[in-house]
This record gives structure tokens, sequence and C-alpha cells, in this order.
């Protein structure tokens, strides 16, 4: 069997690990390289598999300097092994890489759609190009949401897609989710949670600053990193009813954490295309740990927390949306949605990948 050697962008990404510990757990022969920006990195002292390099990027630097640095590194593992070995690349940015380079012996696995984040027409276009040139060329390519194959191809998509939502690890067993409690929410003390790399002001830490001013009898819990020191700043942290957790491992932390919060908010900035089309992992967490989830209005998410019917959807880009909605919130509500939560079967909130495994045995026999 040929060796399938992985290519991260972020190796201490979840779902990158989760990807990554199946097929090994399969019985692939596997080789792991890896990008470090800093985030999460405690996460790389304790990965389940061994890694061939951890290659430390510096996110400050120029798109210029990146590019190049990318290219070359990217350029060199490929070289370093072309024979035998099947590539998995996770990102639009290093298949792009890889694809102008040359190679064309790999799997894509795209879990952000890089040309929906851009305004100009032009350069959407280019990249959309690129990337269904990319897709067409793979061996296999994996996309983490429906939505990007309705962005992307509409109705008609090549046969080599294969979908893997971003559900929750096979860590989380039915021992796990008989030890699952729901959070028996005080009214008049609520306790709303955004759990992951802390980012989108507009949005996320908008409504933060909205329950830290108007709603002192609440708390607003941030659990994770801040992609950007300056995203909390000095008004967000006068407040004492919001509160910092910092950085967490994952999975082993997620159910301690989801114990802590009555509602979580997924309200990720719609202006950044990509959002419209994603479906975050946070919709099986808040399933699974039977918390009631708040998204933006007008994606594809929030197709899906209806279809479910596990939450609310709201413009989190305005101040008034929000407090129309705290002020809205009725313990008789929540009880009802933790209720339509327990009766989905935890089986369908858990990663399968054997279609996956499939395939790629085949690809790699």
């Amino acid at each position: 069997m040929k060796i399938l050697v992985f290519i991260a962008l972020q190796l201490s990404q979840p779902r990158c690990i989760k990807r990554i510990e199946t097929f090994r757990k399969a019985g692939f022969p596997i080789k792991v390289y890896g990008f470090d920006s800093g985030l999460y990195s405690s996460t790389l002292k304790k990965l389940p598999f061994d890694v061939e390099e951890i290659i430390t990027r510096d996110k400050n630097v120029g798109k210029l300097q990146k590019v190049k640095f990318f290219s070359a590194t990217i350029r060199r593992i490929i070289l370093e092994n072309k024979n035998d070995s099947i590539f998995y690349f996770f990102g639009f940015e290093i298949a792009s890489i890889a694809w102008i380079n040359g190679c064309r012996n790999y799997i894509y696995e795209e879990a952000d759609v890089t040309a929906s984040r851009s305004s100009n027409s032009i350069i959407r276009n280019t990249l959309l190009a690129v990337d269904k040139a990319i897709i067409k060329k793979s061996r296999l390519t994996v996309f983490t949401s429906q939505g990007f194959v309705k962005y992307l191809f509409g109705k008609k998509h090549p046969k080599n897609i294969t979908l893997m939502p971003n559900k929750l690890s096979t860590y989380f067993d039915a021992e796990k989710k008989a030890t699952v409690k729901s959070s028996d929410m005080d009214i008049k003390h609520i306790r709303f949670g955004f759990i992951g790399l802390i980012r989108y002001p507009n949005t996320i830490i908008r409504f933060a600053k909205v329950i830290g001013q108007h709603f002192p009898q609440h708390e607003f819990h941030f659990f994770g990193d801040a992609e950007k020191k300056e995203y909390i700043d000095d008004e967000l942290s006068s407040y004492k009813n919001v509160i910092m957790h910092g950085a967490f491992e994952n999975p082993k932390d997620l159910q301690n954490i989801y114990s802590k919060i009555d509602i979580s908010i997924v309200c990720y900035d719609t202006a950044s295309g990509n959002v419209k089309i994603a479906e975050p992992n946070k919709l099986y967490e808040s399933i699974f740990f039977e918390t009631p989830i708040v998204v933006s209005s007008g994606t594809f998410l929030e197709e899906r927390v209806k279809e479910y019917n596990v939450g609310y959807a709201i413009d989190a880009s305005q101040d008034n949306s929000i407090l129309d909605f705290v002020n809205a919130i009725t313990k008789e509500k929540i009880e009802s949605i933790i209720d339509r939560m327990k009766r989905i079967p935890y089986t369908e909130l858990i990663d399968s990948s054997d279609a996956l495994i499939t395939r790629t045995k085949t690809i790699c026999e």
C-alpha cells in the first residue's frame, strides 16, 4: 500500500488531527508534515501519531514572503516523498501551491472555500477556477459541508467528491453520552458561551459586549485563544460578567466546558463568504452536549439548525437584534430545544469514516 503523506496548514487543528488519526487506526502507512502558527501549540505535544516535521510559520510576514516560504517548503516535501506516496492536502493554500508545482497524485480536503471570502469578483473567479481545477484533478476531494458543493458546482458535481461533515470524533462514545447532563438554566442568570478560536469582532465579540453592557445578571464565557490580541480590547475586558478561560484541550475538555454554559453562541460574521456555506462542528457538539445553539441568519448553518430544530438564528451584527433575542429567551423554549436534542441519536453526531476509508484504500492500493 502507498504511503499517505499529510500536509496540514495548521497541524493543531482538531479536524486535521482527527482525520490523520482515523487513517492511522485504519492501518494506512502515514507520514505527517504540518505548519504551526502558534495557535493551540500545546496540542502538538500530545499528538497520537508521529510527525516527520513541524514547520513554524510567522503570521506577521508579508504576503509575498509567505508565498515564497510555503512554496519552497511544500515543494521540498513533495520532492522528498514523490515515490510510492499519495499526498493528502488540508486546505486550498497547501493544495494550490502543490498543484501549481505539478503535483497530481493527491487527495484534497477542503473545510474553507477561500474564493468565497473575496469581495473582488476578478480575484474570486480566479480562485474559483483554480479550486475547481484542483478538485477535478484530485484522486479524491473531501468536503466538510454540503454548502461547499452547492456553492462550487450547483446540482451537478464531479464524482470524486465525498462529504465528511465536521462531526465529533469517535472519542465521544455511548459511555460519554450517558454522562451528559443538560444544564438546568436559571432564566435570571443565563450563561452564554463561545468555544473555539476567538475572532469575528462584529458578531461574537459584539454579542459578548452587549451582554456585558446591558445584562449584568447574565454571563458570557470565552473558551479558546484569540486570533488577534486586539480583539480582547479594554471595553470587553472591563465587564466583570465576560469571562476569558483561555486555551483548552480538544476533545478532552469539551464535556466540562459545555457543562458550564447554557447557550452556545456560534454567530460567525457573514461578511466572510465562507461562513455562509460552512457547516461548523459546533452544530454537532451543541446537540451532543444538549446545549441550544445560536447562529447567524442567512447561512447554510441556519438551514441545518432549522432542520434539527435545535436553536436560533439572528443577525448578531446589530446590537438591537442581540438585545431582542436575549430579552425573548424563555426557560420553556430552551427546555423544548434540549428535549429535541435528547431525542437525536448520538450516532448521528459522531464522525463515520467508513466510506472515506474504502475510497482511499482503492486509491492507495
